[in-house]
């Protein structure tokens, strides 16, 4: 196991040039010293926001960062200063909360370190109080770098008409260069640091600074204060409370030891609140709600592949049995008492939509009966076995997918319920799959919102497994899936949510392509609820 690094090592390793700012064979990925990527802001409050930027001095020592924002682009009118410290226990990163800015305004900010150099300048804004008649997220999940270009966060950073960007993890990946993606399939210029496996605290580190040199998404941070929730691969492959599929204790050491190692570099890297579950509230208009379903109460996935070896009796059995049980948490008792007190507490201060931002699907995908016509005759043995999965599951009216919602029934329907007693108007966001879904959410036979899952930045989707048609394996799906009004499962991209006080509106954006740098779009989607309604509408 590769130990995280202690502050007395890090100072010793650096001073040999092999950490601060950046390791020798890693030096061409980003400057060596100075600001050497960008500025970000995040945890937005109605006159308070996190700054964030990296300096790297060149003797690895602390350094401390006078921090200005100004209402206007020139920074000529100062509103507010601070300082921040950038150094070796937080591997250069520095943030800074500012508050007593203006109630929903736009304001812009600015680094400078002891010597006059200066970060670029970023521009951001606080949260709206009080009567808002409209508001737009963009919302994005699973960006794995090697795939493709970011061009889903260029295209979004080059609009005029986003308010607050959301991101619902899978920011990273932890695999080792050459596994996911696989070396053919990696894009030329799209490398990544360090070879090995996130594990150390390092790992994540170095990590997180060769994916932020992108510059579509340098721009996006640059231009937007971001909520952020992480998914699994911010800590590894299937993360659950106590582990993960892509962890092993024997080789990589005990999961708690990893999991604060990748816990703090998240934090380094994203300014954010330090606890994953928050409300933020939008004027009267939205409250967002950001939940974690994967690392604070999660139990352990269930493994539906016995049960399904085991032919119908014996996934009968699993499905009234360990499928069902009360007890299994998704979010955890404490979480998960909170959201429902969360909910009722939104509608009760009079916010017109309560936005629950998490990380996997809470709509139920099933596996038409015409699956197997999807594959081609040359298909991967492993993606026939996940539709032959699915359709042994299907017909039993379940999902093969234990990882989502769908393998949390009892949760899932909790939460539904909570929503409803709350008489909240529900919109659930997600993200993880890496494909768009559309979902109306019910519970007892009754509305409870409607869920917008979105497509991947460039990781892969349905497409790398599935040849036919992405119209006709649409409708199947769509007419196999009770709950589902549309989806897609072929492109990249992302989505933005515009609210007003009578409507929710979904608009999905496709990239035409992520192999070579590009904003060029494909025909997209749009989908509106009507508050009181709970229930979309497609255009």
């Amino acid at each position: 196991m590769r130990l995280a690094l202690d502050r007395r090592a890090f100072l010793t390793a650096s001073a040999a040039g092999l950490l601060l700012p950046a390791r020798p064979a890693l030096a061409g990925l980003w400057p060596m010293s100075g600001f050497t990527h960008g500025v970000a802001s995040g945890d937005p409050g109605t006159d308070s926001i996190k700054l964030w930027t990296r300096y790297a001095a060149a003797d690895g020592r602390d350094t401390v960062l006078k921090v200005e924002v100004a209402t206007d682009s020139g920074m000529r009118t100062i509103v507010a200063r601070a300082e921040a410290v950038a150094g070796p226990e937080s591997w250069g990163t520095a943030q800074a909360r500012i508050t007593g800015l203006p109630i929903g305004g736009w304001v812009f900010y600015r680094f400078t370190a002891p010597d006059g150099t200066q970060s670029a300048i970023g521009r951001t804004r606080t949260l709206p109080s009080g009567p808002l008649s409209r508001f737009n997220i963009a919302v994005f999940s699973c960006a794995n770098k090697p795939f493709g270009w970011f061009n889903a966060y260029a295209h979004a950073a080059a609009r005029d008409d986003i308010d607050l960007v959301v991101h619902l993890g899978d920011y990273l990946y932890e695999y080792k260069q050459g596994t996911y993606p696989s070396v053919g399939e990696t894009l030329a210029g799209r490398d990544i640091a360090p070879a090995n496996e996130m594990v150390a605290l390092d790992d994540y580190r170095q990590r997180y600074a060769s994916y932020r040199i992108d510059p579509g998404l340098q721009e996006l941070h640059r231009l937007y204060p971001m909520v952020t929730v992480w998914d699994d691969h911010e800590l590894a492959n299937d993360t659950w409370k106590n582990g993960a599929e892509n962890h092993q204790p024997e080789t990589e050491g005990e999961w708690s030891v990893r999991k604060a190692a990748a816990t703090r570099a998240h934090g380094e890297w994203l300014p954010g609140p330090d606890r994953m579950y928050q409300r933020y509230d939008i004027g009267n208009l939205v409250s967002l709600i950001t939940l974690d379903t994967r690392a604070t109460g999660r139990d352990e996935q269930l493994n539906i592949g016995a049960a399904l070896r085991g032919g119908a009796t014996a996934l009968a059995s699993f499905k009234d049995g360990p499928l069902a049980d009360a007890n299994r948490q998704l979010l955890g008792a404490e979480q998960e008492a909170w959201a429902t007190e969360t909910l009722k507490a939104s509608v009760k201060a009079g916010q017109k939509w309560q936005l629950v931002a998490q990380q996997v699907i809470m709509g139920t995908v099933l596996t038409p009966k015409s699956a197997m016509e999807f594959l081609g005759p040359d298909s991967d043995p492993r993606a026939k076995g996940y539709v032959q999965a699915g359709l042994a599951a299907s017909a039993m009216g379940l999902s093969a997918a234990m990882d989502m919602w769908a393998g949390y029934p009892a949760a899932r329907a909790r939460m539904l319920k909570a929503a409803q007693d709350a008489n909240a108007d529900m919109v659930v966001i997600s993200g993880d799959s890496h494909n768009a879904w559309a979902f109306n959410l019910a519970h007892g036979g009754k509305p409870a919102g409607v869920e917008f899952a979105g497509q991947s930045v460039t990781s892969p989707g349905y497409e790398s497994a599935l040849k036919a048609d992405p119209a006709k394996i649409r409708d199947a799906i769509v007419a196999a899936s009770p709950e589902m009004t549309w989806c897609d499962t072929s492109r990249r991209g992302y989505f933005t949510l515009a609210f007003t006080p009578e409507t929710a509106q979904a608009d999905y954006v496709f990239l035409q392509t992520i192999r070579e740098r590009s904003t060029a779009t494909s025909t997209g989607q749009t989908a509106t609820v009507r508050r009181g309604e709970r229930v979309m509408k497609l255009a």
